[in-house]
């Protein structure tokens, strides 16, 4: 089965703010999320998400609502299931050394490239300040992501990215604004998924699965 046969099982929505709309290939986030499910192996999973496109100052709202953290950042992560393990996700073994210790100029591009929030879901919030406020918002879904759920798809949850902090990471990173945007969906797609890079293992086998991914950008 081709990549784009399996692709037709993926429900990608895509929210583009207004002052963005002339600028972000709306077709271009869909194909990044793709990749990183394809990637994943799941392309036999019906699967659900969504991916806004925002400002500064509108990730730095979500991020303090429903995190507790008062700044913007490049990527935030809403996932609406812990660690997904479902009977029919395969995955896909990546063959990596044990114990992998990364080179410290490996270590410092990820911090310096990523500097993204993931959480389990809004409201759920690690405890600092603002959590009280982040444990009563409620988060309601719009119609169309209610009806992505409700049809029996596997909805993975939210990403949400600031376009601006992506320009400004493609120019400092050599990357062109596109692409820096596509490379923030995959990134997101796999905080959605469970995986994180807190650890130098688990940033090896990140970094691993979104090369991947980004593989099919360019196919």
């Amino acid at each position: 089965m081709s990549a784009d046969t399996q692709a037709e099982n993926f429900d990608i929505i895509v929210d583009i703010g207004v002052a963005y709309r002339d600028t972000v290939n709306e077709a271009a986030l869909v194909a990044a999320a793709r990749g990183a499910l394809l990637a994943e192996g799941l392309g036999s999973v019906p699967i659900g998400v969504s991916i806004e496109i925002a400002g500064d100052d509108e990730v730095q709202r979500l991020n303090r609502e429903y995190r507790g953290v008062d700044r913007a950042t490049d990527v935030l992560s809403f996932a609406s299931e812990e660690a997904p393990d479902w009977d029919g996700r395969p995955g896909v073994v990546y063959a990596l050394e044990d114990d992998t210790e990364p080179a410290p100029e490996d270590e410092g591009d990820w911090d310096e490239e990523y500097d993204d929030e993931a959480d389990d879901g809004p409201g759920k919030a690690d405890d600092g300040p603002g959590k009280a406020e982040a444990d009563e918002a409620k988060f309601i879904l719009p119609p169309e992501l209610q009806a992505q759920r409700d049809s029996g798809q596997r909805y993975l949850g939210d990403i949400i990215i600031s376009y601006p902090q992506a320009e400004r990471q493609a120019g400092e990173f050599n990357n062109t604004p596109l692409r820096e945007t596509q490379e923030l969906v995959i990134h997101g797609v796999f905080h959605l998924l469970g995986y994180d890079h807190e650890d130098p293992n688990d940033r090896e086998l990140m970094r691993a699965k979104e090369e991947a991914a980004a593989a099919y950008l360019d196919q």
